[in-house]
Protein backbone atom coordinates (compact mmCIF):
# COMPACT_ATOMS: atom_id res chain seq x y z
CA UNK A 1 0.00 0.00 0.00
CA UNK A 2 1.20 3.43 -1.15
CA UNK A 3 0.63 5.87 2.26
CA UNK A 4 1.40 9.55 1.58
CA UNK A 5 2.03 12.15 4.24
CA UNK A 6 -0.13 15.27 4.13
CA UNK A 7 -0.14 18.41 5.62
CA UNK A 8 1.74 20.05 3.78
CA UNK A 9 1.66 23.32 5.92
CA UNK A 10 4.30 22.15 8.38
CA UNK A 11 6.73 22.43 5.20
CA UNK A 12 6.69 26.42 5.60
CA UNK A 13 6.89 26.70 9.56
CA UNK A 14 3.37 26.59 11.13
CA UNK A 15 4.55 23.99 13.18
CA UNK A 16 1.77 25.28 16.04
CA UNK A 17 -0.94 25.27 13.68
CA UNK A 18 -2.30 22.27 13.61
CA UNK A 19 -2.80 23.03 17.84
CA UNK A 20 -4.66 26.04 17.10
CA UNK A 21 -9.10 25.46 17.41
CA UNK A 22 -10.81 23.91 14.53
CA UNK A 23 -9.36 25.07 10.53
CA UNK A 24 -12.71 26.77 8.42
CA UNK A 25 -12.78 23.77 5.82
CA UNK A 26 -15.00 21.15 6.84
CA UNK A 27 -15.92 20.52 3.32
CA UNK A 28 -13.94 20.86 0.13
CA UNK A 29 -16.85 22.03 -1.76
CA UNK A 30 -17.76 26.20 -2.15
CA UNK A 31 -20.99 26.95 -0.39
CA UNK A 32 -22.68 27.41 -3.87
CA UNK A 33 -25.99 25.27 -4.85
CA UNK A 34 -23.99 23.03 -7.86
CA UNK A 35 -20.16 23.73 -7.43
CA UNK A 36 -19.66 20.72 -9.58
CA UNK A 37 -20.20 17.86 -12.05
CA UNK A 38 -23.15 16.06 -9.84
CA UNK A 39 -23.53 19.13 -7.45
CA UNK A 40 -21.35 17.59 -5.05
CA UNK A 41 -19.28 15.17 -3.97
CA UNK A 42 -21.18 12.15 -3.28
CA UNK A 43 -22.27 12.59 -7.34
CA UNK A 44 -26.08 12.46 -6.00
CA UNK A 45 -27.35 14.51 -8.45
CA UNK A 46 -30.02 15.56 -6.13
CA UNK A 47 -30.77 19.12 -5.68
CA UNK A 48 -32.31 18.83 -2.06
CA UNK A 49 -32.82 22.84 -1.59
CA UNK A 50 -34.92 23.56 -4.62
CA UNK A 51 -38.40 22.26 -6.37
CA UNK A 52 -38.81 22.27 -10.16
CA UNK A 53 -41.13 23.82 -11.77
CA UNK A 54 -45.06 22.48 -11.92
CA UNK A 55 -45.40 24.17 -14.99
CA UNK A 56 -42.27 24.62 -17.37
CA UNK A 57 -41.69 27.81 -19.80
CA UNK A 58 -38.82 28.70 -20.73
CA UNK A 59 -38.05 32.23 -19.66
CA UNK A 60 -34.47 32.58 -22.30
CA UNK A 61 -32.07 30.23 -24.38
CA UNK A 62 -28.42 30.95 -26.02
CA UNK A 63 -27.01 29.40 -28.62
CA UNK A 64 -23.82 26.68 -28.06
CA UNK A 65 -25.31 24.56 -24.95
CA UNK A 66 -23.37 23.01 -23.08
CA UNK A 67 -20.54 20.15 -23.82
CA UNK A 68 -20.86 18.98 -19.90
CA UNK A 69 -22.75 20.10 -16.76
CA UNK A 70 -22.57 23.92 -16.16
CA UNK A 71 -21.30 25.01 -12.87
CA UNK A 72 -23.17 27.82 -10.48
CA UNK A 73 -21.38 30.78 -9.25
CA UNK A 74 -24.01 33.13 -8.11
CA UNK A 75 -25.01 35.43 -9.69
CA UNK A 76 -23.38 33.46 -12.99
CA UNK A 77 -23.89 30.38 -14.76
CA UNK A 78 -20.48 28.83 -16.12
CA UNK A 79 -20.57 26.96 -19.11
CA UNK A 80 -18.31 24.65 -21.18
CA UNK A 81 -19.13 25.09 -24.71
CA UNK A 82 -17.08 25.20 -27.94
CA UNK A 83 -17.70 28.60 -29.91
CA UNK A 84 -20.38 28.34 -32.76
CA UNK A 85 -17.50 29.90 -35.05
CA UNK A 86 -13.58 29.87 -35.46
CA UNK A 87 -11.37 27.74 -33.44
CA UNK A 88 -13.27 24.65 -31.78
CA UNK A 89 -11.36 25.55 -28.49
CA UNK A 90 -13.16 24.89 -24.87
CA UNK A 91 -13.97 27.63 -23.54
CA UNK A 92 -16.29 28.63 -20.27
CA UNK A 93 -18.66 31.35 -20.85
CA UNK A 94 -20.45 32.81 -17.98
CA UNK A 95 -24.35 34.12 -18.39
CA UNK A 96 -26.20 36.44 -15.83
CA UNK A 97 -28.89 33.40 -14.77
CA UNK A 98 -31.74 35.73 -14.81
CA UNK A 99 -31.36 37.63 -17.88
CA UNK A 100 -29.08 35.19 -20.33
CA UNK A 101 -26.48 38.16 -20.63
CA UNK A 102 -23.22 37.25 -21.39
CA UNK A 103 -20.59 38.47 -18.72
CA UNK A 104 -17.62 37.07 -19.74
CA UNK A 105 -15.35 33.75 -20.55
CA UNK A 106 -12.28 32.08 -20.22
CA UNK A 107 -10.28 30.03 -22.18
CA UNK A 108 -9.48 28.87 -24.71
CA UNK A 109 -8.50 25.48 -23.26
CA UNK A 110 -7.04 22.36 -25.44
CA UNK A 111 -9.49 19.73 -25.84
CA UNK A 112 -12.76 18.67 -23.87
CA UNK A 113 -13.60 20.27 -20.76
CA UNK A 114 -14.96 18.80 -16.97
CA UNK A 115 -17.79 21.19 -15.29
CA UNK A 116 -15.25 23.71 -12.93
CA UNK A 117 -15.39 22.72 -9.68
CA UNK A 118 -15.24 25.40 -7.15
CA UNK A 119 -13.65 24.67 -3.65
CA UNK A 120 -12.76 25.63 -0.36
CA UNK A 121 -9.19 26.96 -0.30
CA UNK A 122 -7.89 28.88 2.98
CA UNK A 123 -5.87 31.62 3.85
CA UNK A 124 -3.71 31.10 6.77
CA UNK A 125 -2.64 34.33 8.68
CA UNK A 126 0.38 33.51 10.84
CA UNK A 127 2.79 35.75 12.97
CA UNK A 128 6.33 35.89 11.63
CA UNK A 129 7.38 33.45 14.01
CA UNK A 130 4.88 30.67 12.25
CA UNK A 131 2.00 30.79 14.68
CA UNK A 132 -1.78 30.58 13.63
CA UNK A 133 -3.18 34.31 13.87
CA UNK A 134 -6.68 33.08 12.33
CA UNK A 135 -7.88 31.45 8.82
CA UNK A 136 -10.32 32.26 6.27
CA UNK A 137 -12.12 30.54 4.09
CA UNK A 138 -11.28 31.49 0.27
CA UNK A 139 -12.37 30.32 -3.21
CA UNK A 140 -10.54 28.29 -5.62
CA UNK A 141 -11.37 25.86 -8.78
CA UNK A 142 -10.27 23.66 -11.16
CA UNK A 143 -10.95 24.27 -15.06
CA UNK A 144 -11.05 22.21 -17.89
CA UNK A 145 -9.37 18.63 -17.51
CA UNK A 146 -11.22 16.52 -20.15
CA UNK A 147 -8.50 16.37 -22.33
CA UNK A 148 -4.81 17.37 -22.42
CA UNK A 149 -4.91 20.59 -19.89
CA UNK A 150 -6.21 21.91 -17.05
CA UNK A 151 -5.94 24.91 -14.66
CA UNK A 152 -5.81 25.19 -11.16
CA UNK A 153 -6.96 28.92 -9.93
CA UNK A 154 -7.25 30.78 -7.14
CA UNK A 155 -7.75 35.08 -7.10
CA UNK A 156 -5.20 36.57 -4.62
CA UNK A 157 -6.68 37.50 -1.18
CA UNK A 158 -4.51 40.81 -1.30
CA UNK A 159 -4.34 43.85 -3.62
CA UNK A 160 -1.57 43.68 -5.56
CA UNK A 161 -0.64 39.98 -5.21
CA UNK A 162 -1.35 38.02 -8.22
CA UNK A 163 -3.60 35.29 -8.42
CA UNK A 164 -2.57 31.68 -8.42
CA UNK A 165 -3.16 30.77 -12.18
CA UNK A 166 -1.24 26.66 -12.49
CA UNK A 167 -2.13 25.10 -15.58
CA UNK A 168 -1.12 21.40 -16.25
CA UNK A 169 -0.66 20.04 -19.32
CA UNK A 170 -1.38 16.05 -20.18
CA UNK A 171 1.06 13.34 -19.67
CA UNK A 172 -0.20 12.30 -22.38
CA UNK A 173 -4.23 13.27 -21.31
CA UNK A 174 -6.46 14.42 -18.63
CA UNK A 175 -9.79 11.98 -18.99
CA UNK A 176 -11.49 12.64 -15.55
CA UNK A 177 -13.78 15.08 -13.61
CA UNK A 178 -12.27 16.48 -10.65
CA UNK A 179 -12.54 15.28 -6.85
CA UNK A 180 -11.21 17.08 -3.76
CA UNK A 181 -10.50 16.36 0.02
CA UNK A 182 -9.45 18.92 2.40
CA UNK A 183 -6.94 18.87 5.26
CA UNK A 184 -8.39 21.81 7.12
CA UNK A 185 -5.94 23.87 6.19
CA UNK A 186 -5.10 22.80 2.23
CA UNK A 187 -7.01 21.86 -0.51
CA UNK A 188 -6.47 18.90 -2.27
CA UNK A 189 -8.00 18.64 -5.85
CA UNK A 190 -7.56 15.15 -7.15
CA UNK A 191 -7.86 14.05 -10.58
CA UNK A 192 -6.24 11.74 -13.04
CA UNK A 193 -4.29 11.04 -16.67
CA UNK A 194 -4.36 8.19 -19.07
CA UNK A 195 -1.20 6.13 -17.22
CA UNK A 196 -3.40 5.54 -14.56
CA UNK A 197 -1.02 8.60 -12.47
CA UNK A 198 -3.67 9.88 -9.87
CA UNK A 199 -2.31 13.01 -9.16
CA UNK A 200 -3.13 15.26 -5.81
CA UNK A 201 -2.56 19.05 -6.16
CA UNK A 202 -2.28 20.78 -3.01
CA UNK A 203 -3.42 25.06 -2.55
CA UNK A 204 -3.42 27.87 0.50
CA UNK A 205 -2.65 31.33 0.95
CA UNK A 206 0.13 32.13 3.86
CA UNK A 207 -0.15 35.44 4.52
CA UNK A 208 2.40 36.39 7.42
CA UNK A 209 1.61 39.99 9.41
CA UNK A 210 3.97 41.46 11.92
CA UNK A 211 2.06 42.25 15.95
CA UNK A 212 0.12 45.30 14.54
CA UNK A 213 -1.67 43.37 11.46
CA UNK A 214 0.45 44.63 9.09
CA UNK A 215 1.49 42.33 5.82
CA UNK A 216 4.81 41.54 5.34
CA UNK A 217 4.52 39.05 2.65
CA UNK A 218 2.15 36.72 1.04
CA UNK A 219 3.24 33.22 -0.08
CA UNK A 220 0.64 31.38 -2.75
CA UNK A 221 1.64 27.85 -1.68
CA UNK A 222 1.05 25.29 -4.61
CA UNK A 223 2.07 22.07 -6.43
CA UNK A 224 1.40 18.52 -6.53
CA UNK A 225 2.22 14.94 -6.79
CA UNK A 226 1.53 11.50 -8.23
CA UNK A 227 -0.43 9.47 -5.25
CA UNK A 228 0.28 6.38 -7.05
CA UNK A 229 0.24 4.59 -10.66
CA UNK A 230 -2.26 1.85 -11.62
CA UNK A 231 -0.62 0.44 -14.81
CA UNK A 232 -3.14 0.19 -17.93
CA UNK A 233 -6.06 1.73 -15.92
CA UNK A 234 -7.68 5.15 -16.86
CA UNK A 235 -9.73 6.85 -14.52
CA UNK A 236 -12.98 7.46 -15.29
CA UNK A 237 -14.64 9.09 -12.25
CA UNK A 238 -13.82 10.61 -8.49
CA UNK A 239 -16.57 10.94 -5.87
CA UNK A 240 -16.78 10.93 -2.37
CA UNK A 241 -18.04 11.56 0.59
CA UNK A 242 -19.07 15.12 1.74
CA UNK A 243 -16.11 16.14 3.74
CA UNK A 244 -13.97 14.70 1.20
CA UNK A 245 -12.09 12.12 3.63
CA UNK A 246 -13.09 8.93 1.87
CA UNK A 247 -12.37 9.72 -1.86
CA UNK A 248 -13.90 6.54 -4.83
CA UNK A 249 -11.80 6.22 -7.83
CA UNK A 250 -14.05 4.35 -10.89
CA UNK A 251 -11.73 2.84 -13.75
CA UNK A 252 -12.32 1.89 -17.13
CA UNK A 253 -10.81 -2.03 -16.23
CA UNK A 254 -13.45 -2.08 -13.86
CA UNK A 255 -10.99 -1.47 -10.76
CA UNK A 256 -13.13 0.35 -7.69
CA UNK A 257 -10.82 1.95 -5.19
CA UNK A 258 -11.27 3.74 -1.63
CA UNK A 259 -8.65 6.17 -0.76
CA UNK A 260 -9.13 7.45 3.32
CA UNK A 261 -7.63 10.80 3.85
CA UNK A 262 -6.51 11.71 7.73
CA UNK A 263 -6.37 15.36 8.56
CA UNK A 264 -5.43 14.72 12.09
CA UNK A 265 -2.47 11.59 11.40
CA UNK A 266 -1.57 13.92 8.09
CA UNK A 267 -2.08 10.86 5.28
CA UNK A 268 -3.17 9.22 2.46
CA UNK A 269 -3.81 6.02 2.26
CA UNK A 270 -5.79 3.36 0.26
CA UNK A 271 -8.61 2.12 2.55
CA UNK A 272 -9.80 -0.69 0.11
CA UNK A 273 -9.87 -1.99 -3.89
CA UNK A 274 -12.72 -4.17 -5.28
CA UNK A 275 -13.69 -4.52 -8.78
CA UNK A 276 -16.71 -5.74 -10.93
CA UNK A 277 -15.02 -9.33 -11.49
CA UNK A 278 -14.41 -9.31 -7.11
CA UNK A 279 -18.50 -7.76 -7.30
CA UNK A 280 -19.92 -10.43 -9.42
CA UNK A 281 -18.30 -13.50 -7.91
CA UNK A 282 -16.09 -14.04 -10.98
CA UNK A 283 -19.65 -14.29 -13.18
CA UNK A 284 -18.36 -11.45 -15.07
CA UNK A 285 -15.11 -11.45 -16.49
CA UNK A 286 -14.38 -7.98 -17.41
CA UNK A 287 -16.37 -4.71 -17.49
CA UNK A 288 -15.66 -1.07 -17.16
CA UNK A 289 -16.34 1.20 -14.35
CA UNK A 290 -17.49 4.18 -16.76
CA UNK A 291 -20.12 5.72 -14.87
CA UNK A 292 -19.54 7.86 -11.74
CA UNK A 293 -19.88 6.04 -8.31
CA UNK A 294 -22.66 7.52 -6.76
CA UNK A 295 -22.95 7.94 -2.49
CA UNK A 296 -25.79 6.97 -0.50
CA UNK A 297 -27.29 10.22 1.87
CA UNK A 298 -26.37 8.36 4.95
CA UNK A 299 -22.82 7.94 3.64
CA UNK A 300 -22.33 4.36 4.07
CA UNK A 301 -22.86 2.77 0.82
CA UNK A 302 -21.44 3.39 -2.75
CA UNK A 303 -23.72 2.39 -5.84
CA UNK A 304 -21.31 1.10 -8.61
CA UNK A 305 -22.20 0.41 -12.34
CA UNK A 306 -20.84 -2.37 -14.39
CA UNK A 307 -21.40 -0.51 -17.51
CA UNK A 308 -21.86 -3.10 -20.23
CA UNK A 309 -22.88 -5.78 -17.92
CA UNK A 310 -25.94 -3.62 -16.95
CA UNK A 311 -24.99 -4.48 -13.12
CA UNK A 312 -25.64 -2.25 -10.39
CA UNK A 313 -23.77 -3.24 -6.72
CA UNK A 314 -24.22 -1.69 -3.66
CA UNK A 315 -20.77 -1.58 -1.98
CA UNK A 316 -19.77 -0.76 1.57
CA UNK A 317 -17.73 2.14 2.16
CA UNK A 318 -16.46 0.54 5.01
CA UNK A 319 -14.64 -2.34 3.80
CA UNK A 320 -15.70 -2.05 -0.10
CA UNK A 321 -18.18 -5.25 0.68
CA UNK A 322 -21.01 -6.30 -2.11
CA UNK A 323 -24.21 -5.44 0.26
CA UNK A 324 -26.34 -6.51 -3.05
CA UNK A 325 -26.67 -6.40 -7.27
CA UNK A 326 -29.24 -5.56 -9.50
CA UNK A 327 -29.38 -6.47 -12.62
CA UNK A 328 -30.48 -4.47 -15.54
CA UNK A 329 -29.85 -6.52 -18.42
CA UNK A 330 -29.20 -3.77 -20.58
CA UNK A 331 -25.87 -1.13 -20.52
CA UNK A 332 -26.39 1.56 -18.59
CA UNK A 333 -26.45 4.58 -20.14
CA UNK A 334 -26.80 7.23 -17.56
CA UNK A 335 -27.22 7.55 -13.69
CA UNK A 336 -26.81 6.57 -11.03
CA UNK A 337 -28.56 9.36 -9.51
CA UNK A 338 -29.62 9.25 -5.91
CA UNK A 339 -32.91 10.65 -4.53
CA UNK A 340 -35.71 10.78 -1.72
CA UNK A 341 -39.32 8.96 -2.15
CA UNK A 342 -41.79 10.82 -0.25
CA UNK A 343 -44.27 8.29 -0.94
CA UNK A 344 -41.84 5.47 0.78
CA UNK A 345 -40.26 7.31 3.84
CA UNK A 346 -38.05 9.30 2.12
CA UNK A 347 -35.94 6.41 1.17
CA UNK A 348 -32.56 6.89 -0.95
CA UNK A 349 -33.55 5.34 -4.16
CA UNK A 350 -31.10 5.04 -7.42
CA UNK A 351 -31.78 5.76 -10.70
CA UNK A 352 -30.30 4.10 -13.69
CA UNK A 353 -30.80 4.91 -17.30
CA UNK A 354 -30.51 1.69 -19.66
CA UNK A 355 -30.17 0.66 -22.84
CA UNK A 356 -33.52 -1.10 -23.47
CA UNK A 357 -33.64 -1.24 -27.30
CA UNK A 358 -32.00 -0.26 -30.06
CA UNK A 359 -34.34 2.91 -30.56
CA UNK A 360 -35.22 2.90 -26.62
CA UNK A 361 -33.58 3.57 -23.06
CA UNK A 362 -35.69 2.48 -19.44
CA UNK A 363 -35.50 4.66 -16.08
CA UNK A 364 -34.63 1.91 -13.69
CA UNK A 365 -35.79 2.82 -10.06
CA UNK A 366 -33.53 0.61 -7.78
CA UNK A 367 -34.36 0.68 -3.45
CA UNK A 368 -30.88 1.82 -2.08
CA UNK A 369 -30.94 0.00 0.88
CA UNK A 370 -31.19 -3.69 -0.64
CA UNK A 371 -31.06 -3.44 -4.30
CA UNK A 372 -35.02 -3.99 -4.64
CA UNK A 373 -36.45 -3.02 -8.16
CA UNK A 374 -39.27 -0.57 -7.53
CA UNK A 375 -40.21 0.28 -11.23
CA UNK A 376 -39.35 0.33 -15.08
CA UNK A 377 -40.21 3.49 -17.32
CA UNK A 378 -39.29 2.43 -20.87
CA UNK A 379 -38.84 6.32 -22.64
CA UNK A 380 -40.29 6.32 -26.55
CA UNK A 381 -36.60 7.47 -27.13
CA UNK A 382 -33.00 6.85 -26.40
CA UNK A 383 -31.93 8.58 -23.33
CA UNK A 384 -27.61 8.89 -21.94
CA UNK A 385 -28.95 11.72 -20.16
CA UNK A 386 -28.20 11.73 -16.06
CA UNK A 387 -31.18 11.95 -13.97
CA UNK A 388 -31.39 14.81 -11.60
CA UNK A 389 -33.43 15.00 -8.82
CA UNK A 390 -35.35 17.90 -6.67
CA UNK A 391 -36.25 18.26 -3.11
CA UNK A 392 -39.38 16.05 -3.98
CA UNK A 393 -37.88 13.39 -5.31
CA UNK A 394 -38.99 15.03 -8.86
CA UNK A 395 -36.59 13.00 -11.79
CA UNK A 396 -35.52 15.27 -14.41
CA UNK A 397 -34.05 13.67 -17.39
CA UNK A 398 -33.98 14.49 -21.20
CA UNK A 399 -33.29 12.13 -24.58
CA UNK A 400 -32.07 12.22 -27.35
CA UNK A 401 -34.76 13.94 -29.77
CA UNK A 402 -35.02 16.84 -27.53
CA UNK A 403 -37.90 15.96 -24.43
CA UNK A 404 -37.50 16.69 -21.18
CA UNK A 405 -39.40 14.98 -18.70
CA UNK A 406 -40.64 15.55 -15.19
CA UNK A 407 -41.24 12.14 -13.51
CA UNK A 408 -42.60 11.77 -10.23
CA UNK A 409 -40.63 9.36 -7.68
CA UNK A 410 -44.23 6.48 -8.41
CA UNK A 411 -43.09 6.57 -11.93
CA UNK A 412 -45.96 9.31 -12.84
CA UNK A 413 -44.82 11.48 -15.89
CA UNK A 414 -45.54 14.79 -14.35
CA UNK A 415 -45.05 16.71 -17.85
CA UNK A 416 -42.67 16.82 -21.05
CA UNK A 417 -41.08 19.55 -22.82
CA UNK A 418 -39.50 19.63 -26.35
CA UNK A 419 -36.06 21.65 -26.72
CA UNK A 420 -35.49 20.56 -30.18
CA UNK A 421 -31.49 19.06 -29.87
CA UNK A 422 -30.38 15.95 -28.14
CA UNK A 423 -30.40 16.22 -24.52
CA UNK A 424 -27.85 14.52 -23.13
CA UNK A 425 -26.05 16.41 -19.92
CA UNK A 426 -28.25 16.25 -16.76
CA UNK A 427 -30.32 19.40 -15.89
CA UNK A 428 -29.03 21.66 -13.46
CA UNK A 429 -31.14 23.73 -10.79
CA UNK A 430 -30.22 26.81 -8.86
CA UNK A 431 -32.01 29.48 -7.15
CA UNK A 432 -31.06 33.09 -8.53
CA UNK A 433 -33.10 36.54 -7.81
CA UNK A 434 -35.39 37.15 -10.80
CA UNK A 435 -37.48 40.48 -10.56
CA UNK A 436 -36.76 41.22 -7.02
CA UNK A 437 -37.62 37.39 -5.83
CA UNK A 438 -35.43 34.65 -4.70
CA UNK A 439 -36.71 32.25 -8.02
CA UNK A 440 -36.09 28.62 -8.97
CA UNK A 441 -34.22 27.95 -12.23
CA UNK A 442 -33.31 24.86 -14.53
CA UNK A 443 -30.74 25.12 -17.11
CA UNK A 444 -30.54 22.47 -19.43
CA UNK A 445 -28.48 22.11 -22.48
CA UNK A 446 -29.93 20.93 -26.07
CA UNK A 447 -26.63 18.96 -27.32
CA UNK A 448 -23.99 21.85 -28.03
CA UNK A 449 -26.36 23.91 -29.99
CA UNK A 450 -29.02 25.85 -27.35
CA UNK A 451 -28.60 26.34 -23.59
CA UNK A 452 -32.22 26.70 -21.85
CA UNK A 453 -33.49 28.59 -18.96
CA UNK A 454 -36.68 27.00 -17.44
CA UNK A 455 -38.98 28.44 -14.47
CA UNK A 456 -42.27 27.71 -13.48
CA UNK A 457 -45.08 30.16 -14.97
CA UNK A 458 -46.29 31.43 -12.05
CA UNK A 459 -42.76 33.74 -12.22
CA UNK A 460 -44.09 35.22 -15.52
CA UNK A 461 -46.85 36.91 -13.82
CA UNK A 462 -45.45 40.85 -13.49
CA UNK A 463 -44.43 42.61 -16.28
CA UNK A 464 -40.78 43.78 -15.10
CA UNK A 465 -37.76 43.64 -16.82
CA UNK A 466 -34.89 41.00 -15.79
CA UNK A 467 -31.89 42.88 -14.35
CA UNK A 468 -28.33 42.19 -15.96
CA UNK A 469 -24.81 40.99 -15.25
CA UNK A 470 -23.10 39.95 -12.25
CA UNK A 471 -19.53 40.32 -10.86
CA UNK A 472 -16.85 37.69 -9.39
CA UNK A 473 -13.26 37.68 -8.34
CA UNK A 474 -12.90 35.12 -10.32
CA UNK A 475 -11.26 34.61 -14.06
CA UNK A 476 -12.69 36.68 -16.81
CA UNK A 477 -11.00 36.51 -20.05
CA UNK A 478 -7.38 35.48 -21.38
CA UNK A 479 -6.46 31.65 -21.39
CA UNK A 480 -4.13 29.16 -19.93
CA UNK A 481 -1.25 30.78 -18.83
Amino acid sequence: MRRWIIGIAVVIGLTGAFAQPLPPITEPLFDTAWPTWGRDLRRSHFASDFAGPNNPVVLWFRRNGALEELAIFEPEIWVPQHPATGLRYTSYTFYDAASGQITGSFGPFWGVPSTPIFMNAAVIVVDNRGNLVLTIPWLALMLSGGQYECLLFSPSPVRGVRAISWTLRGFPAYRTGFGATTDGFYIYPVFADNFGNIVFLYLAWIVVVDSNGNILRVIPDYGGFIFDQIPSAALSSVSGTQDGLLLLLGFHNGLVAAIAVDPFAGTIDYAWFTSIQDLSGDEVASDSVDRPIAVTSDETMAIVCGSNSGRVYGVSLADGSRQWEYQAGGAIMGGPSIGPDPGNGNEDTVYIVVRHSPTQSAIHAIRASDGAGKWVRVLPNISRCTPTIDRNGVLYIGDERGFLYAINPNNWVKWQLYLGAPIRVAPVIGEFDFRGNPTTFMFVAASNRFLYAIVDRSVLSTQSTPGAGGVNTAPRSGGAQ
